[in-house]
């Protein structure tokens, strides 16, 4: 945490008691409706110990809390953050939101996090400007879009030229390789590339959802890897997710993006899914090109705040 001083506010991790107001303090931009739902379902994150409470940041005042910030460690070297904030209009409110922010990445720094993220609404852009005073830049906005599965004979009958090895039976060396190569010159957020180890970018990809190796997969053409496909179940029947598809630089624009495309949505067809989505950076033109043209919808949009750690 940030060092005491007598001059400085104290920011400390919630109590028990503390969580409910806490979070209500931490949402309370947003409509009354949506404020009590998000409290609801961080109390239930917390009971379930999928969210640790302390990540939950405070700054106490004699009446109540002054402030509050929510710190939440996701795995891949990272966390997610909600931008800290105060009560109305609290004498030094400025300074408080940039002590809690400092505290917040001091305390996931420790957790191992060498980047933190902020995933906002366009409309609660504003609410970052908290963040950006305390190392967090603007990055991109994503996009994130939906297939309902609703396929046509052409992609359903689409030839394959390509091979595929899954994680489970293939080689984890040339598929590890493979994917940081798909990274160079991508312009899906390359800001972060190089940030963390190969490892810690499986555990990331692995962390979004149930992760069965059977449903990644390394493609290969004529023996030669040019791409990556990574798929996972979401949690609580929200469909799958097309987590990842990359192409290794000598391969594109040579149609392996679309037949990876096209090999998601048939097999999260044959899994019984209602549902396919995936998040593409907005500057990915070629990227959003491709997926709309298969039938890919909008579906929200975020805007990314980035803070690195090291």
């Amino acid at each position: 945490m940030i060092p005491e001083s007598p001059s400085l506010p104290k920011v400390e991790a919630a109590q028990l008691e503390d969580l409910a107001p806490a979070f209500r303090l931490v949402f309370q931009k947003c409509t009354a409706g949506d404020r009590e739902m998000r409290v609801a379902n961080a109390l239930e994150l917390v009971r379930r110990k999928e969210l640790d409470p302390h990540g939950v940041l405070v700054v106490r005042g004699r009446s109540g809390l002054l402030g509050a910030m929510l710190c939440v460690p996701i795995p891949g070297a990272s966390g997610l953050v909600w931008p800290p904030q105060v009560v109305a209009q609290p004498a030094g409110g400025v300074q408080m939101e940039d002590l809690l922010a400092q505290a917040c990445l001091q305390w996931l720094r420790g957790r191992g996090a060498k980047l933190a993220q902020a995933l906002l609404f366009p409309e609660e852009a504003p609410l970052a400007a908290s963040l950006e005073r305390n190392g967090f830049h603007h990055i991109t906005t994503l996009w994130y879009l939906r297939h309902s599965l609703d396929l046509s004979p052409e992609v359903l009958r689409a030839p394959e030229r390509l091979s595929y090895q899954t994680y489970a039976d293939g080689d984890l060396a040339l598929f590890e390789q493979t994917l940081l190569h798909t990274y160079e010159q991508s312009l899906d957020c390359p800001e972060v590339n190089g940030v963390r180890e190969i490892g810690e970018i499986l555990a990331g990809h692995r962390g979004q959802g149930t992760f069965d190796p059977e449903r990644w997969w390394l493609a290969q053409e004529n023996g030669r890897p040019v791409g990556v496909l990574l798929m996972m179940e979401l949690v609580d029947g929200q469909g799958w997710d097309l987590s990842y598809l990359g192409v290794v630089p000598a391969a594109r624009r040579r149609g392996v993006g679309r037949e990876l495309t096209r090999r998601a949505l048939v097999a999260a067809r044959q899994w019984g899914a209602f549902q396919l989505t995936l998040a593409v950076d907005a500057r990915n033109l070629p990227a959003q090109d491709l997926y709309r043209s298969l039938g890919f919808e909008p579906l929200e949009q975020r805007e990314v705040f980035l803070a690195f750690l090291r």
